[in-house]
């Protein structure tokens, strides 16, 4: 399988750059794999798919891609997904959808995945009590913040790239790339983590302009502003050995890949989390098995390594 990866649009701390599925690529092959938004925009990229008996689209932006509007080659979002053989999504629910609309793709769902020449990180020593690694785009995620600075705690973000500037303040580490903060972020016991997309009103409308865009689940609280969306810090904060410290939210997208009280814990609101982060910190030992399991599945299955192999062979990610 050839692979052609195109990094646009990849915060400084991204994992994405970092998978490198170009290094499983073997040429001349008549299958290729695709990452990357432009691979949905780029003319030549598109030109270059009808050389290839089977294409594969990993999707590691779903449902974002639904809410931008046309590309500038005037393709809707639909008619983006229907470039290929088969599409690999972040997202359950707009798998779900796309089959159901027939457009002539096959979609899977996948979980975010590591790359495992990361796995560095193991054995780093627990320092601090709770970490937030990630950009502050709504008020609500701001108060996480200011709740975990009752704490010992760590907070990498990227300033710049905030909505909502009002706990910049508080950021421990401003502007550091992906490696650095998976080292930063091992030091910590917790994690805090949500699954959430906040939508401004124009991508909102964007939204509805997409056909049958209601009957995907992705979409139930749009009128809200809130989407679901699987944030790759699950990942790397269990390959971290970060507990997770998941905010419950109307979906619950974590559920499909990891079990609550086997692999994470929730947290209802403010008030719970500082409890929860309290407990663990004080009790840490007891809590040591659910990270080893969180890391165990990354180690085993929610690698590069393993989703490219699943991939080649055109099977369900498990």
């Amino acid at each position: 399988m050839d692979v052609l990866t195109l990094k646009h649009g990849w915060y400084p701390d991204d994992i994405n750059s970092k998978l490198n599925f170009d290094e499983f690529a073997k040429e001349d092959s008549r299958e290729l794999l695709l990452i990357g938004i432009p691979c949905t925009s780029e003319p030549q990229v598109i030109e270059h798919l009808k050389y290839f008996e089977r294409t594969v689209y990993i999707n590691l932006e779903h449902p974002c891609t639904l809410y931008g509007g046309s590309n500038e080659l005037g393709l809707g979002p639909i008619q983006q997904q229907a470039l290929f053989n088969e599409i690999y999504t972040i997202c359950p629910y707009t798998a779900t959808w796309l089959n159901n609309l027939d457009v002539g793709v096959r979609a899977v769902k996948m979980p975010y995945m590591h790359n495992l020449c990361f796995n560095t990180y193991a054995d780093t020593e627990k320092t601090h009590a709770v970490a937030y690694c990630g950009l502050i785009h709504d008020a609500e995620i701001a108060s996480y913040i200011e709740t975990a600075a009752a704490h010992k705690y760590i907070f990498t973000t990227i300033t710049p790239y905030n909505r909502n500037h009002s706990v910049d303040h508080l950021a421990t580490h401003d502007n550091v790339d992906n490696v650095s903060k998976w080292g930063i972020l091992a030091h910590s016991q917790t994690a805090i983590i949500q699954n959430n997309l906040y939508l401004k009103e124009e991508q909102i409308n964007n939204v509805k302009q997409v056909a049958r865009w209601s009957e995907n689940e992705a979409f139930s609280h749009l009128d809200a502003g809130l989407l679901p969306q699987l944030k790759s810090r699950t990942v790397e904060s269990a390959l971290c050995k970060a507990l997770m410290l998941v905010k419950k939210d109307p979906w619950n997208v974590i559920e499909h890949w990891f079990t609550e009280g086997k692999d994470f814990l929730y947290f209802e609101d403010c008030a719970d989390l500082h409890e929860k982060i309290h407990e663990i910190s004080t009790n840490w030992e007891q809590y040591i098995p659910v990270v080893e399991s969180a890391y165990n599945k990354v180690v085993s299955y929610y690698n590069t390594n393993y989703i490219f192999k699943r991939i080649q062979e055109g099977k369900e990610i498990l």
